[in-house]
């Protein structure tokens, strides 16, 4: 592609050579498809530098991924050794008189899951109190202040009191 930007001056340097006469006809016409062809050589020239420089950059890019999962895959090896320490905490020991005696494994207790709960104000006595969002949508619940059995209502900013700070003198 080196080459286009020669070869099209050599064109450009034979028709001058030639004493084309450019306001006739083949004269117009062969100026004009030379021009065209310095154009596209220009173009394309761009293009190919663009693209070199392009493909540096993903290349660079490419060492950099290539640095992360290095580094990733030596934190795993790092934290690998996870079996080895569950091992270890699924025992219980007694160090009574600075000995260590294993007892017995630990039961494998499965923690209950979470639930995630939602604040809730009372419509009778406006006592906010806290609900399931698991439960089912339009449950009732016993209001734990004034007792009595409401569908509550949900807590928001906008019927929230809201604590102000205590401002110092």
């Amino acid at each position: 592609m080196e080459n286009l930007g020669k070869k099209v001056g050599f064109l450009n340097g034979l028709m001058e050579g030639m004493s084309f006469d450019t306001d006739s006809a083949n004269g117009k016409l062969m100026a004009g498809i030379v021009g065209l062809l310095g154009d596209l050589s220009d173009r394309v020239e761009a293009i190919d530098e663009l693209l070199e420089d392009l493909n540096d950059y993903v290349e660079s890019i490419d060492e950099d991924l290539t640095e992360l999962e290095g580094a990733r895959d030596d934190m795993d090896e790092l934290f690998d050794d996870e079996d080895d320490d569950e091992d270890f905490d699924d025992m219980m020991f007694d160090n009574s008189e600075d000995k260590l005696h294993l007892l017995r494994p630990a039961q494998s207790e499965t923690p209950e899951e979470e639930d995630s709960l939602a604040g809730n104000l009372c419509p009778e006595c406006h006592a906010m109190f806290v609900t399931s969002l698991s439960d089912p949508e339009g449950s009732e619940y016993i209001c734990p202040n004034c007792k009595k059995q409401v569908k509550p209502v949900p807590l928001s900013p906008e019927n929230a009191v809201i604590a102000k700070p205590v401002e110092k003198e």
